[in-house]
């Protein structure tokens, strides 16, 4: 034990090995000092003993002077040789006892040292953010075990940019080059993703400053992929609640004058009107009844809308997606062909969450076609569920990006036209729902999605009545 260590250290218990083993420490000194004790009396007492029995025999044998000096020489030979010896046995004990304490003490202090690291580790290493630690040239020289999860392999002895963008060119702006040269804390511009995994991470660095003056860097990756799919979610239902509220609006604002129009129109008489006249009426009405059935349509869109998981029918949700998307631009030029087989039967999922599914897909053939060629819809029953096609002839996809096309983050389109979350969400829905999502696409080729959902299997509908179910729920709806 150390001087300089307070007697409040000495007794407070081990963090990992209790205050037993302590004790046991105290209790062996204790033991040990009683018997370097008892053993120096007992040697003291041997001495003592030993020069009176030289003193008597002195007394009782020295005849003449001669004898006398010759005992009186002897006793003090003997005696500091016996005296010698008796130190030399208790020197050697004491070394001994002191040395086995010294030798149980280092033992206890490795062992307590060895728990603590083994503590700290599992401290880090349950920690749920990536943790790695960097030297002031960069190089990774610790990493725990969830950034080694992120990124896949093992981490030390890389360079920190290597384990971040594919391309391994160090940031333009790295927050680790900052904290080392700055010690102040620094967080990195925008999300990175991890080349391994394909995780999107936030990264943040912290200065660490070690004892013989090296700048070291702590840096921290935490992982928000779960959360930006979320957002993109939550982003996708707000922008469909505000569509659903707005249909509803010009439903109602425009429904009252399209009555009044449409009651004007039953005024007239179409016999009484020349014959090119009463052709234009009759065309005016079959116009009037068509912006009916637009709001109505519009209405029952609004309604549909539900956040919680029912019977679907991917029918009726691809046809909403095409209404809502009849207006883009890119589809001035654009052919659609439908093959819908009407014994389909419905899935069970969150309807709003296919038609995001559906509606990304959508969106991105637009893209891929460039406002001209054929969009071919399939939807039909297959023996593990539903089977939906959407296919386009588009641009296509080489090899590389078809590999990386449902990893977050990922987009070959230009800043700000795409976040490269939507097909990974898509991926994501189909999968949470017991499908699964396949994607087949060559260059100039075009591009085939097939998604295959698991039919409705409910404990209180069968699976012959579902269908009949849907479409009581739509019409319930719509009504």
């Amino acid at each position: 034990m150390s001087e300089n260590t307070s007697p409040a250290a000495e007794t407070r218990p081990s963090l990992t090995t209790g205050g037993g083993e302590r004790r046991a420490v105290e209790t062996d000194r204790a033991l040990g000092r009683g018997r370097l004790l008892r053993t120096a009396l007992a040697a003291g007492s041997t001495v003592f003993v030993m020069f009176l029995i030289w003193e008597a025999l002195e007394q009782w044998a020295a005849s003449s002077d001669a004898v006398a000096h010759l005992m009186h020489y002897s006793r003090g030979i003997s005696t500091s040789l016996v005296t010698g010896a008796v130190v030399a046995w208790f020197s050697y004990r004491s070394h001994r006892a002191r040395a086995a304490v010294l030798e149980q003490e280092v033992d206890h202090r490795t062992r307590e040292s060895r728990e603590a690291r083994q503590l700290l580790r599992l401290v880090v290493d349950a920690t749920p953010a990536g943790l790695m630690v960097l030297d002031p040239s960069m190089r990774i020289v610790e990493a725990n075990r969830m950034a080694e999860q992120v990124h896949g392999r093992a981490l030390t002895g890389e360079l920190c940019y290597e384990a971040l963008p594919e391309d391994q060119a160090q940031c333009a702006d790295c927050p680790a080059v900052e904290t080392a040269r700055d010690g102040v804390a620094m967080q990195a511009c925008g999300l990175h993703q991890a080349a391994g995994t394909g995780e999107i991470l936030e990264v943040e660095t912290h200065p660490l400053p070690m004892p013989d003056g090296d700048g070291y860097v702590l840096l921290v990756e935490r992982v928000v992929t779960e959360r930006k799919k979320l957002e993109a979610r939550l982003l996708h239902q707000e922008k469909m609640a505000a569509f659903g509220l707005f249909a509803a609006e010009v439903a109602h604002d425009l429904g009252n004058p399209l009555s009044s129009i449409d009651a004007q129109l039953q005024l007239v008489d179409d016999e009484s009107l020349p014959e090119e006249a009463a052709e234009v009426m009759h065309l005016v009405r079959q116009e009037v009844k068509r912006l009916h059935r637009i709001l109505r349509e519009l209405v029952t869109f609004a309604r549909k809308r539900r956040d919680e998981a029912s019977l679907v029918s991917p029918v009726a949700v691809v046809e909403d997606a095409l209404r809502l998307l009849r207006h883009d631009p890119r589809m001035r030029g654009i052919r659609v062909v439908r093959d819908f087989d009407s014994d389909t039967p419905p899935v069970f999922l969150v309807e709003d969450h296919l038609m995001q599914v559906v509606i990304n897909l959508l969106m991105n053939s637009l893209d891929a076609m460039a406002s001209e060629g054929t969009l071919r819809l399939e939807i039909r029953p297959a023996s593990d569920g539903v089977v939906v096609r959407v296919r386009d002839d588009g641009a296509g996809m080489s090899a590389t990006v078809l590999d990386r096309c449902l990893e977050p983050l990922f987009t070959t389109k230009e800043e700000g036209k795409g976040t490269g979350l939507g097909l990974s969400i898509a991926r994501d829905i189909i999968e949470a729902a017991g499908g699964e999502i396949e994607l087949h696409s060559a260059v100039d080729r075009g591009t085939t999605t097939i998604i295959t959902l698991p039919p409705a299997v409910l404990p209180d509908i069968p699976v012959a009545g579902a269908a009949e179910a849907v479409a009581a729920q739509s019409s319930g709806g719509s009504s």
